[in-house]
C-alpha cells in the first residue's frame, strides 16, 4: 500500500488537536472532519507507519486479530512528530514543499521535512 503524505499530515494535525491524555479510537478517528476523506485502510496503514515502531511521529497503534484491524488508537504526537509537523503545518509551506517534491517520482518523509525546512528558511530570508 502507498503511504499518502496528505493523510500523514492530516493524522499529525488530528493528533495535535487531541486534548492532553485523551486518546481517540476507531470511529472517532475515521469519521473526524479532518480524516473522513481517507479510507479506514489508508488511515490504519499510516498510523501503523507513523507509530513508535516505525517513524516515531505519533503515539498510536493499530491492533490486529485474524489479519483485520480491531483497535485503532491515536493518543498524541511524539516529540519528533511535533518537530516534523511544525515544518509542514503552514499551508503555504506545505504547498511549496509538495510542488518541489513533485519534480521526482517519490520522496520520503525525511526528505519532505528537509524540503519544508528549506522552504521556511528561504521564506524568512535565511537561505
Amino acid at each position: 500500500m502507498k503511504l499518502d503524505h496528505e493523510c500523514i499530515r492530516d493524522i499529525l494535525l488530528f493528533a495535535e488537536e487531541l486534548p492532553y491524555n485523551s486518546p481517540a479510537y476507531g470511529e472517532t478517528i475515521f469519521k473526524s472532519k479532518r480524516l473522513k476523506r481517507y479510507s479506514e485502510d489508508e488511515i490504519n496503514y499510516a498510523i501503523t507507519k507513523l507509530g513508535l515502531d516505525d517513524a516515531e511521529l505519533i503515539n498510536g497503534f493499530v491492533k490486529f486479530a485474524s489479519n483485520k484491524p480491531y483497535i485503532t488508537c491515536i493518543s498524541s504526537l511524539s516529540f519528533e512528530g511535533h518537530k516534523y509537523l511544525d515544518n509542514i503545518r503552514d499551508p503555504k509551506v506545505w504547498k511549496e514543499t509538495k510542488n518541489i517534491a513533485s519534480k521526482v517520482t517519490s520522496v520520503s518523509i525525511d526528505i519532505l521535512g528537509t524540503i519544508a525546512s528549506n522552504v521556511i528558511l528561504k521564506t524568512i530570508g535565511l537561505n
